[in-house]
C-alpha cells in the first residue's frame, strides 16, 4: 500500500463512486478499481460494500479513512518540511495573513540585499497555523499578530499596527482626522478582521460608551471591506498600515486607542543560528523608526 493508494482511497470515500474517483484524480477507472482491490487483497479486508452498483463504506472503511487523512496530512507536512529546509533557502519565515504585505516585501528586499548569501522563504498562514509549523519545524520564524500564548515559543515584540476608522473621501466625515461619540453614532460599519485583542478593545469600548451603531457587513476579506467603504457611507475599523488608497480616508478616535501588535516568534529549544540573530535584530532595528 502506497501513499498514492491512499489518495486514490480517500477520493472513492469523498465520492463513493469510482468513476467520478478517477475523473476527479485525472486517472482511469481501472486504476481506481485496481488500488482498492490490492488494498483489501493485500490486507484481507473489506472496505466497500457494493450493493446494486452502489459503494457503502464499511466499519473498517471508515477506521481506514480517519487514519488515511492524517496520514497524509503528516505526509504533505514532511514535504513541506523537507522544502522548506531546502539549502538554497537560508531562512524559512512564517508570516501572518494580517501583516502588512507592504512591510513585508520592505524586509525579504532590504535584507536580501544586504545578505546577498541568504535567501528567505515565505510561508503566509493564520497565527494557529504558523504556531503549529514552528512547533513541527517546518519554519525558523514567524511574524504573527498579537500574543503566541503558549510557553513554548520565545516572543520578541516589534511593531504595533494602529486601529483607525476608515471612511470613503466622499463621506461627510472626510474632514474630520478625529472622531468623537457623536460622529460614530447610528453609523453603518463593515467590520473586517482586527484581531482578538484589538476587537475585545473594540467591543468593550462599544459596551462602556453605549454608542448604538449598525453593523451592517462582517466581512473576512479586507478588500471587500474597502470596496464597501469606498462606494458608500459605510465605515469601518482597520490598521494604519493595511489600507493605503487615496479613496479611502483614516480617522483616529478621540477615547479609543487600540493598537494590533505583532511579535516574532520562535521555537524555545531552537538555537538561533547568527543569521537568524541577525534576520530578528534587522527587523526590530527597522521598525524602531516606524514607531
Amino acid at each position: 500500500m502506497t501513499i498514492r493508494d491512499l489518495e486514490i482511497f480517500i477520493e472513492v470515500c469523498k465520492t463513493k463512486n469510482m468513476s467520478k474517483a478517477a475523473e476527479n484524480l485525472k486517472i482511469s477507472q481501472p486504476t481506481v478499481s485496481h488500488a482498492i482491490s490490492q488494498i483489501e487483497t493485500e490486507y484481507n479486508v473489506k472496505l466497500f460494500d457494493r450493493i446494486s452498483k452502489k459503494l457503502y463504506i464499511t466499519d473498517v472503511g471508515l477506521r481506514l479513512l480517519d487514519n488515511a487523512n492524517n496520514i497524509l496530512e503528516q505526509f504533505q507536512n514532511t514535504v513541506i518540511f523537507l522544502q522548506g529546509s531546502s539549502t538554497g533557502h537560508s531562512i524559512t519565515l512564517g508570516v501572518s495573513s494580517y501583516f502588512s504585505s507592504k512591510f513585508l516585501l520592505e524586509i525579504i528586499n532590504e535584507y536580501e540585499k544586504l545578505h546577498d548569501d541568504i535567501k528567505i522563504r515565505v510561508y503566509v498562514d493564520v497565527r494557529e497555523e504558523l504556531l503549529k509549523q514552528l512547533d513541527a519545524g517546518m519554519i525558523n520564524l514567524a511574524i504573527i499578530d498579537g500574543d503566541a500564548d503558549t510557553d513554548k515559543v520565545v516572543s520578541v515584540p516589534f511593531y504595533k499596527d494602529e486601529i483607525l476608522i476608515i471612511s470613503s473621501k466622499y463621506s461627510d466625515l472626510k474632514d474630520k482626522p478625529v472622531l468623537d461619540h457623536d460622529d460614530l453614532k447610528d453609523r453603518k460599519f463593515a467590520l473586517g478582521y482586527l484581531g482578538e485583542q484589538s476587537m475585545k478593545a473594540f467591543h468593550s469600548y462599544l459596551r462602556e460608551t453605549n454608542i448604538p451603531i449598525d453593523i451592517k457587513y462582517i466581512c473576512k476579506n479586507k478588500d471587500m471591506v474597502i470596496n464597501i467603504v469606498k462606494s458608500s457611507d459605510v465605515l469601518s475599523f482597520g490598521t494604519k498600515s493595511s489600507f493605503n488608497d487615496e479613496d479611502v480616508i483614516l480617522h483616529k478616535i478621540s477615547d479609543l486607542d487600540v493598537t494590533r501588535p505583532y511579535n516574532i516568534v520562535y521555537h524555545k529549544e531552537t538555537y538561533l543560528k547568527k543569521n537568524l540573530k541577525d534576520f530578528v535584530q534587522f527587523i526590530k532595528n527597522k521598525f524602531k523608526e516606524k514607531h
